[in-house]
């Protein structure tokens, strides 16, 4: 009785391993170190937990800069710099103006580049995409060129001397900021998930430093409009952000037949720069957007709710993250796959927020008020280090950056309701320097075999 109770125990054991140990997906984010940029692929198993790192070189430069920015580090920000096209991965390189079209073999999740591409102007930072038409294989591909984020630094009684970057010229009057540049633009691309070919359309705008470069490039739930949020300037390290200007959300009208936009509109508010990351409503026209500089009356503004009607872009409510009042600088979004949750991850406090999306536009943040529900990451990590996040296709797991001092990828679990567990901190296995800003991992996807 007792062997058989032993050798059933050890069998279930060894059923349960080889279970875990089953790859089921694979992740991809971009290394975005100093030097020639990698895409680093992680093994998911069945279970959650990652497994075999590979590295994989784009032939061209990340966009790290430990001397830019100050205190920041030359810290910027984006969403959706790597996508997955069918049976291809897009990445941006944002030192090197490129983008790396690499073909994946989905039955061992390896890539092999296909090609670097120009991306019609500097510091790429987000990929859209949406099909030319339904079933097809030909892709309008947009790309977001951020060119730089422009900030401002202290300033304030007993905040040390105020800091320009990237120079006093450029925020002076009559300086750059207010320069429309060709370089800090949205560019159109076509391509062909048959051959893997990117090819360059056109410029479809540009936009002035006052309001920043792009930041989210991203189609609506049709392909009918294309929304791009944009960087403001910030005005960081000070009680009274007096240099700060707003970010703004641009909304076009977008022809799939000719891959043209019209009708642009867009929204601004005072005290609001720093618009980050955004998701569109499954089905609807309306935007969920983190915004993380905010002038100290509108902390309750890291969540701004959207809507488009064709006319203009209006703001329907707003809500604030993490723990009410704090600074934790709300920056990425991802909604569900069934469009019922949406979660915000912010960089200074580390956090995931959780909200359910009752019906388009009708976002509650749960157990709003006191009992506020958001997650923490590993206990220590330093304040300023979270960045994208990626659901697994079965909704069972969220991943998370370290992107700027861990240089980790975290684990939550994610349970029946929604809500998020932290489990697990894996180390960069291709991040081996240690400094702050040696790398700013920009973009997290993957796929379910």
């Amino acid at each position: 009785m007792q062997k058989t109770l032993c050798a059933a125990l050890v069998a279930s054991l060894m059923t349960s391993a080889a279970y875990a140990g089953e790859v089921a997906g694979y992740l991809y984010t971009t290394l975005n170190g100093e030097k020639t940029n990698q895409i680093i692929s992680f093994e998911r198993h069945d279970d959650g937990t990652l497994g075999k790192q590979t590295a994989y070189s784009t032939g061209s430069l990340g966009g790290a800069n430990r001397a830019a920015g100050g205190d920041a580090a030359g810290d910027f920000d984006s969403q959706g710099a790597v996508q997955i096209i069918d049976d291809y991965l897009l990445a941006v390189n944002a030192g090197g103006n490129t983008i790396s079209v690499f073909s994946i073999d989905r039955s061992d999740g390896s890539l092999t580049r296909k090609e670097n591409v120009g991306s019609g102007g500097t510091r790429p930072v987000s990929i859209g995409y949406y099909p030319k038409k339904s079933g097809g294989t030909d892709y309008w591909v947009v790309i977001g060129n951020q060119w730089n984020n422009p900030n401002v630094q202290k300033g304030g009684a007993g905040e040390g001397a105020i800091e320009m970057y990237p120079d006093a010229a450029f925020h002076a009057d009559g300086g750059g900021h207010e320069a429309v540049l060709d370089d800090r633009n949205i560019q159109l691309f076509s391509f062909d998930s048959t051959t893997g070919k990117l090819s360059a359309e056109t410029m479809l705008d540009s936009y002035s430093g006052t309001n920043g470069g792009p930041t989210t490039v991203a189609f609506n739930h049709d392909g009918t409009k294309l929304a791009v949020s944009t960087w403001g300037i910030a005005h960081f390290a000070t009680g009274t952000p007096t240099h700060e200007k707003p970010s703004r959300v641009y909304v076009y009208d977008f022809d799939q037949a000719s891959g043209t936009v019209g009708s642009p509109r867009f929204f601004e508010e005072d005290g609001v720069a720093g618009s980050i990351g955004f998701s569109w409503d499954n089905s609807t026209d309306t935007l969920y957007v983190s915004n993380f500089n905010l002038v100290p009356e509108k902390r309750d503004h890291s969540l701004t709710v959207l809507a488009d009607d064709g006319r203009q872009v209006t703001k329907v409510k707003h809500h604030g993250t993490g723990r009410g009042a704090d600074i934790d600088e709300a920056c990425w979004t991802i909604t569900s796959r069934d469009g019922s949750k949406l979660y915000v991850s912010s960089f200074g406090g580390n956090l995931i927020s959780e909200f359910d999306i009752r019906a388009p536009g009708q976002v509650t943040q749960v157990g709003e008020g006191a009992a506020t529900v958001y997650a923490l990451r590993k206990q220590g990590t330093p304040a300023g280090d979270t960045k994208d996040m990626y659901l697994s296709e079965d909704g069972r797991f969220m991943y998370v950056l370290g992107a700027y001092q861990t240089f980790t990828l975290s684990k939550f679990d994610v349970s029946d309701s929604g809500s998020l567990s932290f489990s697990m901190e894996y180390k960069v296995d291709a991040a081996t320097e240690t400094e702050p800003g040696a790398y700013n991992f920009l973009g997290l996807t993957g796929f379910d075999k």
